[in-house]
């Protein structure tokens, strides 16, 4: 009787622990302290920023491309200077003002020029002679001329303080007319309105013009002439300009205008701004 007793006893020993120990709360395991190098630096606190504030304001500048896109602009207006090198003895210049306005990939100019004719050490020995050499007095110059470009883009100036640039090298071709002060005095209307078209000067004209030749100025007789060159076209991010250019007199209607001159250069300089 005593043994069955014990052995139940000890059947029933563990699990009165277990339960015990299943109702009993679990501890509480304490956290450990941070130390010293963990402590949170609070020193730059008054100078963070909340990325939204950072969201709601100018955090940076973009940069500005250097490539102008003269295809997109208005018009641009500038002054305009020539050296004329006429195949004479002769000094000629030109000063004048320009304009131009590109056309999708073409570009169009028109220019209203003086130019001025000078004689020379050569001319006024020239003149001592019955030998003359074909020329033309001061005068007023009308241009228009289309370019279109060959090649172009963003290039590095030289020297270097100077910003990139946008460089369009063009092939251009121009019509010329010119108009001379004075030379059409004492003319009917009739005969002003029928000369301001044809493509030579009149006796009438040719005279008038004698007393204000140089010495040893054979008066060209063209009223209108073709041109055709090369130009280099230098674009500034603002919009300013820079175009040299050399062009050449192509007498294809020499026929027709009676031109003596033929085959000569011109080197001229724009300077302007794009809008």
């Amino acid at each position: 009787m005593i043994r069955s007793l014990l052995v139940l006893f000890v059947l029933s020993f563990p699990r009165a622990v277990l339960a015990e120990e299943a109702q009993a709360p679990e501890a509480q395991v304490p956290e450990p302290s941070p130390s010293d190098s963990e402590k949170t630096d609070d020193t730059l606190e008054g100078f963070r920023t909340p990325l939204d504030a950072l969201t709601e304001r100018e955090i940076g500048a973009a940069s500005k491309s250097v490539r102008f896109d003269w295809r997109k602009s208005t018009i641009g207006f500038g002054l305009i200077g020539s050296e004329l090198l006429e195949r004479n003895n002769f000094g000629s210049t030109r000063l004048g003002l320009m304009a131009r306005k590109p056309f999708g990939s073409f570009v169009g100019e028109v220019a209203i020029t003086r130019a001025f004719t000078w004689g020379t050490d050569s001319t006024e020995k020239l003149a001592l002679t019955p030998y003359r050499q074909h020329g033309r007095p001061s005068r007023f110059e009308l241009d228009i001329n289309v370019g279109y470009p060959l090649a172009e883009g963003v290039v590095t100036a030289l020297p270097g303080f100077f910003p990139a640039t946008e460089l369009v090298f063009s092939a251009n071709a121009g019509f010329r007319y010119l108009f001379y002060p004075g030379a059409m005095g004492g003319m009917k209307f009739q005969d002003v309105a029928t000369s301001l078209l044809a493509p030579r000067l009149s006796d009438h004209e040719l005279a008038q013009l004698e007393s204000s030749r140089p010495g040893g100025m054979q008066i060209d007789p063209a009223r209108y002439g073709l041109l055709a060159g090369l130009s280099v076209d230098v674009y500034f991010g603002s919009g300013g300009f820079l175009s040299p250019r050399a062009m050449m007199a192509v007498p294809l209607l020499g026929v027709v205008t009676g031109t003596g001159l033929g085959f000569w250069w011109e080197l001229s300089l724009a300077l302007g701004w794009t809008l």
